[in-house]
This record gives structure tokens, C-alpha cells and sequence, in this order.
């Protein structure tokens, strides 16, 4: 098997990328939450809105204040599922600029159960500014309905259907995250799933910060 360095999963510099991007919020069960996706001047995806803490008149939500956006659904023909395949590649790659508030990044494969979603927080060191994050693709937690799975199954990596970005972090008030894109790729140490070399964890992500640098 020829080994990939990297896939682009996303794609946001224009109005075209983000056609078919889905978005919600609390808004959808009657809470009061706003989402917004579009496309700033530079080419960059901006996800914003307001969050809102009130609760929906239906008295069997405890809680509310979340929105999200994420890929369109896969595409499948006669040829394929329309799927990717995350099992080629070691690492999850976005280039982000956050404000201070708590965002997830958002992952959905081939699941029996509808609202399965592995999820990673968003480690963003330097609000404000434009920065790289990296996660691993096994550090991913598989949560239903925000909720984190007892059992963990694995990932179905290699039907991997959507990627996206989501927020409730319980706080009132304006987010805003810009993203210029999201990608699946291996450092010259990986193959996937798979070690090609031996490393230590200092040297392996001292060496995919500075594989990506390049592309910035």
C-alpha cells in the first residue's frame, strides 16, 4: 500500500466549499441560540453566532446553550460509500484562530447508533492568533447526545463521514472561530495507524509542527 502524507478533509476558502455544510443549535428543540457559517474577505471559514443559556419552554430540557457546524453527508454511488478512510493517518490537523471560549472538533464514522460522535477539545494555545492543532486520531472519545460511551468502542476509521466543530461550554455570550482547513496527515515516522519508526513523544510532535510550518 503506497503510504499518503496527507488529506485534505475540508476545504473553506469560498462560498462553494461550504455549500452543504450543515449548522445547528439549541435553537432546533426551541432554544435561543444563533449559528453562523460563511466566508470572511481573506478566504477563511468563520463559525460564530451567540450562545444563549435560556431554556426552551419544553420543560424536559435541563439544559441548553450549543451550536455546531459540520460537513455535508458523504455522497455514495455505485463505486463508493463516499467515505474517507482517517485509518491512512496517524494525525487530525486544523488551522484554527479562537477566541478564549471552549470549542470540540467532531468526527462521525459509519456507527449503528445515529447520534455516536467522537469528539477532542479543541487545544487552542494562543487566542487571537493564528495557530496549527494537531490531535491524534486515537485520542478521539466516542460521545452520544454529549454524553461520553462507557465501552469506547473503535473507531470505524475507515468510513469516516463527517468532520466538524462544535461548542457549549456553558457560558452567555458572542463566539466566534475562524478556520482555514482541516486535514488527515502522517509524519515521516507514521503510516497510519502504524509506527514506521520508533519515537518519543517530544521528538514526533517537534517534527509534525514543523512538517506543517511549511504549509503556512
Amino acid at each position: 500500500m503506497n503510504r499518503q502524507t496527507e488529506h485534505v478533509v475540508a476545504r473553506v476558502s469560498s462560498k462553494h466549499d461550504l455549500r452543504g455544510w450543515v449548522k445547528g443549535s439549541d435553537k432546533d428543540i426551541g432554544g435561543f441560540s444563533s449559528v453562523w457559517l460563511d466566508v470572511t474577505r481573506a478566504g477563511h471559514a468563520r463559525f460564530h453566532g451567540y450562545i444563549s443559556q435560556t431554556l426552551p419552554e419544553d420543560r424536559r430540557f435541563k439544559r441548553s446553550g450549543y451550536a455546531m457546524v459540520r460537513t455535508c453527508d458523504p455522497q455514495a454511488n455505485i463505486l463508493n460509500t463516499g467515505c474517507w478512510d482517517s485509518s491512512l493517518f496517524r494525525y487530525l490537523a486544523l488551522r484554527v484562530k479562537a477566541d478564549r471560549r471552549k470549542y470540540f472538533v467532531n468526527l462521525k464514522s459509519d456507527t449503528l447508533i445515529n447520534t455516536d460522535i467522537y469528539q477532542h477539545l479543541l487545544p487552542v494555545r494562543t487566542p487571537g492568533r493564528w495557530e496549527t492543532v494537531v490531535i491524534p486520531f486515537n485520542m478521539f472519545t466516542l460521545t452520544s447526545n454529549g454524553v461520553i460511551v462507557a465501552s469506547q468502542p473503535s473507531m470505524a476509521s475507515t468510513q469516516m463521514e463527517t468532520v466538524g466543530l462544535s461548542i457549549s461550554d456553558r457560558q452567555e455570550g458572542p463566539f466566534s472561530l475562524e478556520f482555514a482547513w482541516i486535514k488527515a496527515f502522517n509524519s515521516h515516522r507514521t503510516f497510519g495507524e502504524c509506527l514506521r519508526l520508533p519515537y518519543t513523544a517530544d521528538l514526533v510532535w517537534k517534527t509534525d509542527f514543523a512538517r506543517l510550518g511549511k504549509d503556512l
